[in-house]
């Protein structure tokens, strides 16, 4: 995988964790707020936890091969976001928001993998 990719998936990985972060320390500063933080919270960790492969990816993981695994992470996303808009309440909603965040970032992942992808196909 060439180096710019790499760096977008750690850069994806890290971004998520330290909205992970960032949530855990408002929680504690806005206790006004602190169940939507702690819906946060929660959603973010099952994305850690679903993303835990891209942590320990290998630089030899060809695009295609990480293709796969974020198709797989979007799939169980869109998941869980279905549950998320299902459930009613404030915990819920930080949840959904959080996982709407990472959604974002995962389909521009997503795209560039595939040009990528795309690219060593090519070549």
């Amino acid at each position: 995988m060439n180096p710019s990719l790499q760096r977008a998936v750690t850069s994806f990985y890290n971004l998520v964790y330290e909205a992970q972060t960032f949530a855990t320390a408002m929680a504690r500063i806005d206790t006004a707020e602190q169940e939507h933080y702690a819906g946060r919270i929660e959603g973010l960790n099952w994305v850690l936890d679903r993303c835990q492969e891209l942590e320990d990816m290998d630089a030899n993981l060809t695009p295609s091969s990480l293709q796969r695994v974020l198709g797989e992470v979007k799939s169980d996303l869109e998941h869980e976001l279905s549950v998320q808009r299902r459930e009613k309440g404030r915990r819920a909603d930080g949840r959904e928001e959080a996982l709407n965040f990472v959604a974002d970032y995962l389909s521009s992942l997503i795209t560039a993998t595939e040009i990528e992808s795309a690219k060593t196909t090519a070549a």
